[in-house]
């Protein structure tokens, strides 16, 4: 007979009849038995102390934060090292490729810490820790993958979303603002995101007028530093070139985005013509009417589109094709 079945038929039986059943299988223990273990048993139960050892081994076991942080910490330093790509003999070769199942359970662990707890801002620094090699390894191989976030099965906004939530939990504070911001905007991304995925999250994570106004000069500040460099960089047609053109562009398109959430785009307009680096102004035009799109802001788009055209810019087909069908839908 199975325990549950047990149960079940005690239930059915008359107070007398529990008693009796009690005291018949008491009887089966050996002395032995009932001396180590069933006396003080029924001690506790008739006390209520087995009740409250039950309940207590229920709870969640409490994270020792000092070991995980000490854990996390030496596994960034060796991913930072290239102990999980290269051949050395540190991280043994049958550990290299199992890295995603650490990486799991590290995030297992920081999501079971409060967010607003004591240790809620250590946490979401060592989250972020995490997320930002994560980020590289799109770009550089740093793991046995070519693509870091899949292979822990979370994609690259899902995992930013849950670092934003983390973060500000902790507070809008400078250092946060701009950190998340960074996270957005320059880094890689994975296979199958795009940035502009990470800098909506950013932007709805923002939540008063005041905060969206200070990103926008924090942008500013940012793109001024990077147009600084790009000027000083005497090989024009580098990869650190490249990728700096490409922080800028991010950073112009998240300052859009939220200025599209003030319902004030027109300077953001202006400074995306200005900044974006790209010889043909239509590709220009191409990148600012998606962003604008992702708004749904079709009466923008539209303006957009034709102010484009009075400076002279012929734009694609597809653009061509969208002006139109958004036209008829204004008639």
């Amino acid at each position: 007979m199975k325990i549950q079945e047990f149960r079940d038929k005690i239930k059915q039986c008359k107070k007398e009849d529990v008693e009796k059943i009690a005291a018949e299988l008491y009887k089966m223990l050996p002395k032995s038995k009932k001396e180590s273990e069933a006396d003080q048993l029924i001690e506790d139960i008739i006390s209520g102390k087995a009740i409250t050892q039950a309940s207590n081994k229920k709870k969640a076991p409490v994270i020792e934060f000092s070991g995980l942080k000490y854990q996390i910490e030496l596994f960034l330093e060796y991913v930072d090292n290239g102990y999980y790509f290269a051949p050395n003999r540190v991280v043994p070769k049958a550990k290299r490729s199992k890295w995603r199942f650490e990486v799991k359970n590290f995030i297992k662990m920081i999501n079971e810490i409060p967010a607003d707890g004591e240790h809620g801002a250590e946490s979401a620094l060592l989250l972020r820790g995490i997320y930002k090699r994560l980020a590289y390894g799109c770009g550089y191989y740093t793991f046995t993958s070519e693509d870091p976030f899949q292979s822990i099965g979370i994609r690259q906004p899902d995992f930013y979303s849950m670092l934003v939530s983390r973060t500000f939990a902790s507070g809008f504070t400078d250092e946060n603002l701009k950190n998340m911001l960074e996270d957005a905007t320059l880094v890689f991304t994975d296979l199958n995101s795009l940035h502009i995925e990470l800098e909506v999250i950013y932007v709805a994570a923002i939540p008063t007028s005041d905060l969206k106004y200070k990103v926008i000069e924090y942008i500013k500040e940012y793109v001024l530093k990077y147009e600084t460099s790009l000027k000083l960089d005497k090989k024009k047609h580098s990869n650190n070139t490249y990728w700096t053109k490409e922080h800028i562009e991010e950073l112009c398109r998240t300052m859009l985005l939220i200025s599209l959430s003030l319902c004030e785009p027109d300077k953001a307009i202006s400074y995306f013509w200005k900044h974006v680096r790209e010889k043909n102004k239509e590709v220009i035009l191409f990148k600012m009417l998606y962003t604008i799109g992702s708004y749904d802001n079709y009466k923008l788009w539209i303006r957009v589109y034709e102010d484009a055209l009075k400076k002279g810019i012929v734009p694609r087909e597809s653009l061509e094709e969208k002006y139109r069908e958004l036209t008829n839908k204004s008639n």
